[in-house]
């Protein structure tokens, strides 16, 4: 199973349980210790489930609750220099999010047919992994970004369209 395939797998909860998981052990080991680069876990989850916009919905959101954080820890901090470090946050998970977007959307364009294909002989039909005999255009469209246009090559136009492909130009 690609990686990408186990990541549409996933569901809503997934991502906003390692969000809140992830949040949760960021804000227990107080400002020393910080855990914004897991950010990157929930930001994929995200962004390969409901794309750019979600992810990056996900990437902006996570460093201004990390930001709350700053509130209840005991510490004289700069806010200027906390909402520096996490404007830096958010453009770094944002980028991320748009490289995640990009890559999920380069794998669904190269669906890559491999192995052994069983076509008739006669008619041309590709069995499926069901069983079930398909129309060769209909097979390949269903897997690939592929459409079909229906012409003839010269040697069937002179076969079976002889008065129309013989004639002299």
């Amino acid at each position: 199973m690609l990686p990408t395939e186990l990541l549409r797998k996933t569901r809503v909860v997934h991502w906003i349980l390692a969000s809140a998981v992830i949040l949760l052990v960021d804000f227990g080991t107080g400002p020393f210790i910080q855990f914004p680069i897991l950010f990157l876990v929930p930001v994929a989850l995200a962004t390969v489930t409901h794309g750019r916009a979600g992810g990056i919905a996900v990437a902006a959101v996570l460093p201004l609750l990390r930001l709350s954080f700053f509130v209840k820890w005991p510490i004289p901090s700069s806010w200027q220099l906390e909402a520096l470090d996490t404007l830096v946050d958010v453009t770094i998970l944002v980028g991320f999010s748009l490289l995640i977007h990009k890559v999920v959307q380069q794998q669904l364009a190269i669906r890559v047919m491999q192995g052994l294909l069983p076509i008739c002989g006669f008619c041309k039909k590709i069995r499926d992994e069901n069983g079930q005999w398909r129309q060769l255009e209909t097979f390949i469209t269903e897997r690939s970004g592929a459409r079909f246009s229906h012409t003839f090559c010269q040697e069937c136009g002179r076969r079976h369209y002889p008065d129309i492909v013989d004639q002299p130009k």
